[in-house]
C-alpha cells in the first residue's frame, strides 16, 4: 500500500500544517490562491470597476501579460474607488459561492485539513463575504493584503512590495520550511504543495507548485501554455476535490496526477 502523503497548498497559519489527522497519519494543508476560485465572481474585481472601469482594468492586465507593463499600478486601481463601506457591501451581495466549493470545503473540515485563501484582494473583504456564506466559524485562514475604508476612500495596507501586491510564492516557501522542521514525520510521508489559481498574480509560483490546477480559459493557463508549465485545467472544485481526495488516500500519485496534465511533455 502506497504511504499517504502530507499535503500542502499555500497559506498564512503556517503551524496549522502540524496537524495531523489521528484516523489517517495524514498531515494535510489545501490553498486556492485566488478568490475568484471560491465565489463566482471576483469582488475585489467589481469593486474597482465601479470606480475604475472594467475596460480600464481590463486595458492594464492586457499591457501586464505582454509585459508592456511590470507591476500592477496599485494606488490607481484603489483610489479610484469612491463607494462607501455600505455601498461596497451592497454590490457584492449578490456574488454567489460556488457550491462545488464547499463540497470541497467540507471534505477538508472532515478529513483536518487546514483550507487557506490566499488572495491580492482585501481581508477584510473576504472574511465579511465568508461570514455570510458559511456563517463566523468559516475555519478558513486567509492571507490577503489588508484594507479599509474611511467615508468613501479604500485605504489598502499591501503585503509586500513584489509587482502584484501580493508574492504568493512565499507561502509555498513557509509550507516546505513548516514540514521540513517538522520532528515527527512519518517516514516515507511526501510533502505535496497543491495550488489552485487563474491569474497574474498567481504566476511566481507556477514552477514551485507540485500540483497546479488553472481555471480554464483565464490568464494562468495562457501563461501555462506559453511558457509549457505543466497544469490541470479546471471548471470546477470538483476536479481538485477528487485530486486530493486520491492523493491523501494513496491512490494517486504527484507522478500519475502529472502525467495527466497539460504541457506534461
Amino acid at each position: 500500500m502506497r504511504s499517504k502523503p502530507s499535503i500542502y497548498s499555500q497559506g498564512r497559519v503556517i503551524e496549522q500544517a502540524t496537524i495531523l489527522d489521528p484516523g489517517t497519519g495524514t498531515g494535510m494543508n489545501a490553498y486556492t490562491t485566488s478568490w475568484r476560485q471560491v465565489s463566482l465572481k471576483d469582488t475585489g474585481c467589481i469593486l474597482i470597476d465601479a470606480g475604475f472601469g472594467a475596460d480600464n482594468r481590463k486595458a492594464v492586465e492586457d499591457k501586464i501579460i505582454i509585459q508592456e507593463l511590470m507591476f500592477l499600478p496599485r494606488d490607481l486601481l484603489w483610489k479610484a474607488v469612491s463607494l462607501t463601506y455600505a455601498e461596497g457591501v451592497e454590490l457584492l451581495r449578490p456574488v454567489q459561492i460556488d457550491p462545488r466549493f464547499l463540497k470541497f470545503r467540507n471534505y477538508a473540515l472532515k478529513h483536518h485539513v487546514p483550507f487557506t485563501v490566499v488572495s491580492c484582494g482585501l481581508d477584510f473583504i473576504i472574511q465579511e463575504y465568508l461570514a455570510w456564506h458559511l456563517g463566523d466559524e468559516s475555519k478558513i485562514t486567509i492571507l490577503a493584503n489588508y484594507g479599509k475604508v474611511i467615508g468613501d476612500k479604500w485605504l489598502v495596507t499591501y503585503r509586500d512590495d513584489s509587482p502584484y501586491t501580493h508574492d504568493k510564492s512565499v507561502c509555498i516557501k513557509q509550507a516546505k520550511q513548516a514540514f521540513s522542521d517538522k520532528s515527527d514525520k512519518i517516514p516515507g510521508q511526501e510533502h505535496i504543495i497543491v495550488f489552485c489559481g487563474d491569474g497574474i498574480s498567481d504566476w511566481s509560483v507556477t514552477r514551485k507548485a507540485d500540483i497546479l490546477f488553472a481555471r480554464r480559459g483565464l490568464d494562468l493557463e495562457k501563461y501555462c501554455r506559453k511558457h509549457k508549465i505543466p497544469f490541470i485545467v479546471f471548471d470546477t472544485f470538483d476536479k481538485v476535490t477528487a485530486t486530493v481526495q486520491g492523493l491523501t488516500e494513496g491512490t494517486l500519485t504527484v507522478a500519475e496526477v502529472n502525467c495527466r496534465s497539460e504541457c506534461a511533455n
